[in-house]
This record gives C-alpha cells, structure tokens and sequence, in this order.
C-alpha cells in the first residue's frame, strides 16, 4: 500500500528499518512534498465586497481547492516514495558495508619483525625504485627530444645558409689604437656591423697559462660532478653541451692577470663601446670545444632591444683553425630588422641568415668582440683539438642587462667590479707554465 504523504516518516516499522542518515534524506522528501501541497492552499480574499454572494462564491471557490487538494494527496505524484523504505534501507546498508570496508582494507604496513614485514619492505623499495627509473627515463627521452629539435634546427640554417658568402673577420692590429681616432674608427664598427676584431691583445705567454689553468680547472670541476649534472658555481648554460662546456672562472692567478691585461689593452675601445669606465662585468669564463661537438643553432645571445646593453669578447687562448668551430658572425644582424626577418622565418630562414657571414679563424691572443644582440654561433668541431676561448663581457653603463641574473660569472663576482676597477687597480703577475 501506497503510504499517504507525510505519514510515513511516522511509521514505527519504517524507522526501525532506516537509518538516521536515511531517514534524514526522507523528512527532505517530506518537506518538499509538504511544500508542493501548501502552495496549494486557498488564498486569502483580497478583495472582500458586500455585495450578495461574494463570501458564498469564496466558500465555493474554497471547498472546490480543497477537493483538489484532498485528491492530489490521495494520489502521490512521487510514485517512487512507494519503495522509499526499501531504498533507504539498502542504501543505509551500502553505506555501512563502505565505511567497513574502508577501515578494514587501509594498508597499514607491518612491523618489520613481523612475518611479511621484510617482504613488504622490499615491495616498497622496488616500487620506489621502478618510480626513479621512470622519471630518468622519462626526463632522458625529453633530453632526447629538444637536442633532436636543436639538430633538425641547425640543419636548417645551414641550408639556408649555403648561398651566403662567408669571408673571414678583419683585424685591426693593437699597435694601430694608440690614438682617439683610431679608436673611436675601430669602435664605430660595433655600431654598423655588431662586430669588431682587435689582434694581439694577450701575449702568447699569458694565453698559454691560461690555457693550462682553464684545462687544469675543467678536469677538476668535472671529477667533482662525477656522473651527475654540471654545477652551477662553476658551469654556465651553453647550446648543445655535449663536449662543449661554459667554465665560469675564479678571478685569481692566471685569470685575473689575463682579464687585466686584456682590459688594460683594450681600455680605450672598451670604455668608448660601454658607455664609460662605469660598466661592471658581467661575464667571466672560458668556452672549451671537444673535438665532436656539435654546430650550435644560430641566436642572440640577447633577443632585441633598441639600445646595446652587453659587449662580449672572445680571447683565443690558441690558434682557431677552420676545423676546430670557429665562431660564425653575421654582421650588422643586431638590428630590429635583421631580428624580425631571423623571427618571421621562425629562427630557420629568410634574408637574416642568407646574408654575408663571417668565421672567426684566430691566432693565439686575438680578440672577437661583437654586441650580445648580433646573431652567430659556435662551430662544429670535427679536428682532434680542443678550442678554447677566454671571453668576459661588460653591461653598458645606464642600459638594462637582461641576462645579469644568469649570466657566466661567479655568483661573489656579479656586479662587484668595473671597467675602472680593472683598468687601474695593480696589475697581477702572470704565472708562467
């Protein structure tokens, strides 16, 4: 039988076979069905009258709702509340058996005196371990990807770059800067071309110490990473890693008297290109190319901004050869247009890459120096020699650096030293190999 709404939720035999939870959900049932029949109540006159039969129409009107009222509750509009009983029941019960079973199947590990304690050791040991393997191999197949992109890449700028004519860097004697015109016609070409050469800058005794102490450092930041990653107090990021590494060097010894001697040289052409003797180093390093590392894909070293904001120069710690990867310049590509023509053919293509292009072949002590905006990059090196280039990079005074954050320099170097300080300040002994 069909119980009358309202009524059920009172029945003795009903609710001793629901649960609280269940019996809560049925008195929200009830409420709504007591909602549907108030809404059907007969409402109060609101315009009462004098006039003969107006209360008689109002009782008719009323006992006529009341029928219907009386005959919807007769009639459940829920036919579902018929089962009602039988579906809070089970659903009561479902709840109960969940909440059971949940406390009786947690996993609770045992104790390791236990019978199965060693054994559920070693199964969490191994799940540990297959979860380590999958991120090595997971983050070794990512590794694997972007250097597939990068290679895909740099094929295709040297396609695109077959055509162009590639002619070698000129250089300007250091003997020839000894007056302000001079210099002021070497430095003017950092403004039209992003790039000038000055010879002679280090001695042959400087560079060869240097060469000795940056391959000394190398061997001994590498033994102390073992066959972990490079740290980064002493390895800069650097394009295509394999056998090519970005050595921040200590400013001691070698270093710092090879530093000195080359901004002492260079002074004038340096102070003229950076905006004065305030510029504070930025970068202080050696670039090491193995014989099979890999040609890096053409870029900026800084992406496009209206001003020059960093000089870099490359010091070749011994003679470049073709063979070894000489560096690849494209001259005047520091500008907004070359840098829009390199972005509209999505760093592949376009006129910024068939235009003329220069391979900085050097002698030991000669000197690159080019705006960080000017887009070039490193060799592939197939010969059975190492290259390396001692470089160090200036910000411009008032410019904004981008890079200063991450830049090649020891992290108690950054900011601290300027032009002036390395001009003027005692010039340290070089140390003889």
């Amino acid at each position: 039988e069909v119980p009358r709404r309202g009524r059920a939720g009172r029945d003795p035999a009903a609710a001793a076979m629901m649960s609280t939870s269940a019996q809560g959900s049925l008195r929200v049932l009830h409420s709504f069905g007591s909602h549907r029949g108030a809404s059907c109540s007969a409402p109060r006159c609101t315009r009462p009258s004098k006039l003969k039969g107006c209360r008689v129409r109002c009782r008719g009107e009323e006992e006529k709702l009341s029928d219907v009222q009386s005959a919807w509750l007769d009639v459940s509009p829920l036919p579902f509340l018929a089962t009602l009983p039988a579906v809070s029941t089970s659903a009561a019960n479902a709840m109960d058996a969940a909440d059971n079973l949940s406390a009786t199947t947690t996993y609770v590990p045992s104790a390791m005196d236990a019978g199965d304690g060693w054994a559920q050791f070693v199964v969490l040991m191994v799940t540990a371990l297959c979860g380590l393997v999958g991120m090595k191999v997971s983050f070794d197949g990512e590794q694997t990807a972007s250097q597939d992109a990068i290679s895909e890449r740099v094929a295709k700028q040297v396609a695109a770059m077959e055509t162009a004519e590639t002619i070698p860097v000129i250089g300007v004697p250091l003997g020839d800067l000894k007056d302000r015109l001079a210099v002021s016609g070497t430095a003017s070409s950092l403004d039209t071309d992003g790039l000038l050469r000055i010879d002679g800058v280090l001695s042959p005794d400087t560079a060869k110490a240097l060469l000795a102490e940056v391959n000394a450092t190398l061997e001994r930041e590498l033994a102390r990473a073992g066959k972990g990653s490079l740290p980064s107090d002493s390895f800069g990021n650097v394009y295509c890693k394999g056998n090519r590494y970005d050595l921040k060097l200590p400013l001691r010894g070698v270093a710092e008297a090879a530093l000195r001697e080359a901004v002492l040289n260079m002074g004038p052409v340096l102070e003229k290109v950076a905006g004065g003797n305030t510029a504070k180093l930025c970068e202080f390093a050696a670039l090491v190319s193995d014989p099979g590392s890999t040609r890096q894909p053409v870029h900026p070293d800084t992406n496009y901004r209206r001003d020059r904001c960093v000089v870099t120069t490359f010091v070749a710690l011994q003679d470049v050869e073709s063979e070894m990867g000489p560096t690849v310049f494209i001259p005047g590509s520091h500008t907004a247009r070359a840098h829009l023509a390199f972005k509209e053919a999505n760093e592949v293509g376009g006129p910024a890459l068939a235009a003329q292009n220069c391979v900085a072949t050097l002698r030991t002590g000669d000197v690159s120096m080019f705006d960080s905006r000017l887009l070039h990059c490193g060799g592939g090196n197939s010969s059975n020699k190492r290259r390396v280039l001692f470089y160090f990079s200036f910000e411009v005074s008032g410019k904004e650096n981008p890079n200063s954050g991450f830049s090649s320099i020891r992290d108690e170097l950054r900011g601290t030293l300027t032009l002036q300080d390395l001009r003027h300040q005692p010039k340290v002994e070089t140390v003889s190999y």
